[in-house]
């Protein structure tokens, strides 16, 4: 016998459970509109992958560019100077910047190319017996002999460099150089002409709300890539002197081509120094061995008064660099980019230091403690007395 439940004579349903009112179906994309989005993503991939790779393309470019701001750098410090004490307008101070530089550089290299040149081919000829003579001492020992053996591919390549051998594709080179020293000097003399012009056009690419700080890193790394400068051109024309003189007390020869070339390679920290040693020992070992003591000595001598006294005191008022950074940048920068990265790798480590400080550790970090050399708002005020503030001892603004 089976019981039904009955109400009024009718059996009740067996109970239903209901979709909730609150959780609708998800809304479906048309076809057409997804196929839009798909199509817009697909092409906005495809544009950042051509802008990548125009710029890697274009990398070299860049670089002379990047070099031309440096140039114009430092031509806007001398006209802003020049501007300063003296009632010529920008344009006027620019002009007689230029003429005097030219007439500097002309009447150094009326006074000493024809010696710079003379020892120049001189040490073309010499280098290749200097690699004679190291390969004979070297070989005079067992371990000297183990790493010629191990070495025979860079033994080669340096005696192929020293003798200048003839490569492929040279005088494509030399007028690649030359037109690169057309367009940073352009790029130099039009950025100094109106840098507010300039500077204003890239702050245009931002939006409104990020112009301000935008303007302000901008400023303040302008101001450090003009000290930096300062403390380079300087630097580069004590050692060209020091080393110069050194050299010739020493009783090397062509001492002020290898001076001219230790100068030149100041403008590469740490890993120049050492680079610029190299030929002015190679020369010493047709001398003889006490020559070479006395050349590493001198070099060795010159790279610590650089570091520990010419650098702080020199370059105080620009940022400082970390030198496990810069030393990064040299080796990946001149590997990927060759002899310009290399150049360059020093200044962009300012720029990336300077903009990592104030954007990123300040700005995002909320870090204000940070120190960044010429920041608004940050710069070193004298001490104060103010008793009723501070108390008897007085503070620092």
């Amino acid at each position: 016998m089976h019981n039904h439940n009955v109400m009024d004579g009718a059996p009740t349903a067996p109970a239903v459970l209901a979709t909730p009112a609150c959780q609708p179906e998800p809304p479906r994309v048309a076809l057409p509109h997804f196929s839009l989005r798909v199509v817009v993503a697909v092409l906005i991939t495809l544009l950042l992958l051509t802008v990548a790779y125009v710029l890697w393309r274009g990398v070299h470019v860049l670089l002379v560019v990047f070099a031309g701001v440096l140039f114009a750098v430092f031509l806007s410090a001398l006209t802003e100077w020049l501007t300063k004490h003296s009632r010529l307008s920008r344009g006027w101070a620019l002009t007689v910047v230029v003429l005097v530089l030219f007439a500097v550089a002309g009447g150094i290299g009326w006074l000493l190319a024809n010696r710079l040149a003379d020892q120049a081919a001189q040490l073309v000829h010499k280098l290749p017996q200097s690699f004679d003579e190291l390969r004979n001492h070297l070989s005079q020992y067992e371990w000297g002999r183990l790493l010629l053996d191990q070495a025979p591919n860079g033994q080669e390549a340096l005696s192929r460099i020293a003798r200048f051998a003839p490569v492929p594709g040279l005088i494509s080179g030399i007028g690649e150089f030359l037109v690169n020293v057309v367009v940073i000097f352009f790029v130099g003399i039009f950025g100094a002409a109106q840098p507010d012009l300039y500077r204003a056009g890239l702050l245009h690419l931002l939006p409104p709300s990020q112009r301000q700080r935008a303007g302000e890193a901008v400023d303040v790394v302008t101001l450090n890539l003009r000290w930096w400068l300062v403390g380079e051109i300087w630097l580069m024309v004590i050692l060209w002197l020091t080393t110069t003189a050194g050299l010739w007390m020493i009783g090397v020869p062509l001492a002020l081509v290898l001076g001219v070339i230790a100068g030149i390679l100041e403008l590469v920290p740490y890993v120049g120094a050492w680079i610029s040693a190299v030929p002015a020992v190679l020369m010493s070992l047709t001398l003889s061995p006490v020559h070479v003591l006395l050349t590493v000595g001198l070099y060795l001598f010159l790279h610590i008064l650089e570091g520990y006294v010419l650098l702080p005191l020199i370059q105080r008022r620009a940022v400082e660099m970390p030198p496990a950074v810069t030393l990064v940048a040299q080796v990946l920068l001149g590997e990927l980019l060759g002899m310009m990265g290399l150049f360059v790798a020093a200044p962009l480590t300012v720029c990336t230091v300077v903009l990592a400080k104030m954007l990123y550790v300040e700005d995002t970090l909320g870090d204000q403690a940070i120190h960044v050399p010429g920041e608004p708002g940050k710069e070193e005020k004298p001490v104060v007395q103010n008793q009723s503030t501070h108390g008897e001892g007085g503070g620092t603004c």
